[in-house]
């Protein structure tokens, strides 16, 4: 009987170097080095699983990107020239393996797709939630440094305060209350990133006729400590409940939102109608519109871990309040940051990406609310937010804040208080 010999098949330089490029290590393949093809693989993944350990535990984000991205042009530049000169050595005479088919390579490059994936998001949950004593943050230095900051910029609280930490099945929330101990309850919402100390503009004339509740987002930055993670807006507005059930606010709770806070002030409207006297939404992050295509942009590059970034991201979007005459400067730096400040000492994670409510869930919305947006807004087209309102949902109440943007609380924060106070002591018909 003949023996089946093995097909013989030259190697095409030309090729080897393209599926290098395509996905590492796959020349290399090409060429029979399927061992090496594999440890290339295996490197480059396991310095993916070294970056999300070392970012989980130090600040040094970027130096730690940089030294990837080198070390991934270097594997990529590996595996391309060596590829290409290993396939002109082989000549006319390569004996096919058993893995040089099509079907091989594209498992092959599939296999560590996903292995580049899940195996570094699996330690990334791991690390996040890691309940260490100086958890949500990095480490205990992150802790320290932020900290300060934040005692630092609370000293400016200009009223009379107290401040609590409730217990949910999330975590612990920070509070700060003020505002007489029998008045209706107000609770303040902050904007991503931001935390209860957004509202000093604000706080002095709420707390005049409201018991106020200045919430630190129990998976943003602040005082608040999560130990589960919100993953939808049904698990934010199931921690909002529970806090409020600790607080025994009982069911006539007035709810104001800032972005961010003013879309989870609509998503617990939706969920909790009874449980609200009324909400105000203050530019709420989604909602009416989708977020403009030049906010996203600034926003992506706003990620790249420095502080120069951060700063052109807050100065793009607080404009008004940049070239304002009378809104405190000082303030603004402070604002800036301690956003900066969290990024690099809280364990990274993603907030849940808002949402534009339906036509049906405008229309739904039975409790008295008012939208309020500054008509320089970044976020969306202030005008466009307001015509949409008006098609689909006019029993919300809206106006426009004139000389302001996206820091409409900042820079108006007189005719802002006096329109919020209006329509929050106006009595429902």
């Amino acid at each position: 009987m003949a023996q089946h010999e093995s097909p013989v098949k030259s190697r095409k330089p030309v090729v080897s170097a393209f599926l290098s490029l395509i996905s590492l290590g796959l020349g290399q393949i090409y060429n029979g080095e399927l061992l090496k093809g594999v440890l290339l693989k295996i490197i480059l993944l396991l310095s993916f699983c070294l970056y999300v350990l070392l970012v989980f535990k130090s600040s040094s984000e970027l130096l730690f990107l940089s030294v990837l991205f080198m070390l991934f042009v270097f594997l990529k530049t590996y595996s391309i020239v060596q590829a290409f000169i290993k396939s002109r050595t082989l000549g006319p005479s390569y004996i096919l393996k058993a893995y040089n088919r099509f079907y091989f390579y594209l498992v092959f490059t599939i296999l560590f797709i996903a292995l580049n994936i899940a195996l570094p998001l699996t330690l990334a949950k791991h690390a996040l939630m890691h309940m260490t004593p100086y958890h949500p943050f990095r480490s205990v230095h992150a802790k320290e440094r932020y900290l300060e900051m934040y005692e630092k910029c609370s000293k400016e609280w200009p009223v009379e305060s107290e401040t609590k930490m409730v217990d949910t099945s999330y975590g612990q929330t920070f509070i700060r209350i003020s505002g007489p101990d029998e008045a209706s309850p107000l609770i303040l919402l902050p904007g991503a990133s931001a935390t209860s100390l957004m509202w000093l503009p604000n706080i002095k004339e709420l707390s005049k006729s409201y018991r106020t509740y200045a919430v630190d987002n129990i998976y943003d930055f602040g005082r608040s400590v999560f130990t589960r993670p919100i993953k939808t807006p049904d698990d934010f507005v199931n921690w909002l409940d529970e806090l409020f059930n600790a607080l025994e606010l009982g069911d006539q709770i007035n709810l104001i939102g800032l972005s961010y806070g003013g879309w989870l002030t609509g998503q617990y409207a939706l969920r909790f109608p009874n449980r609200l006297d009324k909400i105000v939404l203050l530019a709420p992050a989604s909602t009416v519109l989708p977020l403009s295509f030049e906010f996203l942009k600034h926003a992506v590059i706003a990620m790249i871990p420095h502080r120069r970034f951060t700063k052109s991201m807050m100065n793009w979007v607080l404009a008004d309040w940049l070239n304002s005459e009378n809104a405190k400067k000082q303030l603004l730096d402070d604002w800036i940051e301690s956003i900066y400040l969290g990024s690099r000492c809280f364990k990274p994670k993603m907030l849940v990406s808002p949402t534009v409510l339906t036509d049906q869930e405008l229309q739904s919305l039975k409790v008295p609310a008012l939208y309020l947006v500054g008509e320089n807004e970044k976020i969306y087209s202030a005008q466009a937010a307001l015509e949409r309102i008006g098609r689909v949902a006019p029993q919300i109440e809206k106006k426009i804040i004139p000389d302001a943007g996206h820091d409409l609380t900042v820079v108006q924060a007189e005719m802002v208080n006096e329109i919020v106070l209006e329509f929050l002591k106006r009595p429902l018909e």
